[in-house]
């Protein structure tokens, strides 16, 4: 998101509160939803300039892909947050009705590594929306662990009035059918998924606490696909 009026870019990553981010600055410029073109929050479908959603652009990409000049990239308050990697994979798991299909191991082993690698931009590691040739070019990092603490020092920073951030895409922990409604093209397409959610193959945890769904094993796993987020954030599985 790019914010000339505040002089400010934001960094979407995925699932880390990117959308309550938004509707703050949406907010402010007294933009609808539907009038966010002038924040660069919308789909795209010219791969060479960017991801499916310009929001999830990395850092890098404004200058390179012509979204903005050198000059203002400098001068611009740079932010964006992170999160728990073995959270997050947990997120992604609700995220677009995975769990009604397979269970959360069968999605780290399985599924997971697949998105990683065919959806990068969406799944993969955060470390790669902020870092470039290795050294991290963003002002300010937070932690979607205490999102509301890490904002506030963004809005100092822009001598904004604090607030607090709207609770914005909450991943669906209940409700199929609002689930596969609002991303319907993923599953409702294939039909070989239906026998799944016909035997409830999927989530039989069901819990509100991320660690619950984790063995030893799984701890692993997702601290290999997503070893550069570890090392760069300091995260640990009990953070």
């Amino acid at each position: 998101m790019i914010s000339h009026k505040f002089n400010t870019l934001f960094i979407h990553v995925p699932k880390a509160a990117g959308q309550s981010v938004e509707a703050f600055f949406l907010d402010l410029h007294g933009l609808e939803w539907e009038e966010r073109l002038p924040l660069l929050l919308t789909p795209n479908e010219a791969d060479k300039i960017g991801p499916p959603r310009l929001a999830h652009l990395h850092l890098e990409d404004y200058v390179g892909q012509h979204f903005m000049s050198q000059e203002d990239f400098d001068r611009y308050f740079k932010f964006g947050f992170v999160r728990n990697p073995w959270s997050r994979a947990v997120s992604f798991y609700k995220f677009h009705g995975h769990h009604y299909l397979m269970s959360f191991e069968e999605f780290v082993h399985f599924i997971l590594p697949q998105l990683i690698e065919e959806e990068r931009w969406f799944y993969g590691p955060q470390r790669e929306f902020f870092f470039v040739d290795g050294e991290n070019k963003a002002d300010f990092i937070g932690k979607f662990e205490h999102l509301q603490d890490d904002f506030a020092k963004v809005c100092t920073a822009l001598s904004l009035p604090v607030k607090s951030l709207p609770h914005k895409n909450k991943s669906a922990a209940k409700g199929g059918v609002r689930s596969l409604k609002k991303f319907g093209n993923r599953f409702i397409k294939r039909p070989e998924t239906w026998p799944a959610l016909v035997f409830k193959a999927g989530d039989k945890i069901k819990a509100k606490n991320y660690r619950a769904y984790y063995t030893p094993e799984l701890i692993a796993a997702v601290e290999k696909l997503y070893k550069e987020d570890v090392a760069a954030f300091e995260y640990s599985f009990e953070d």
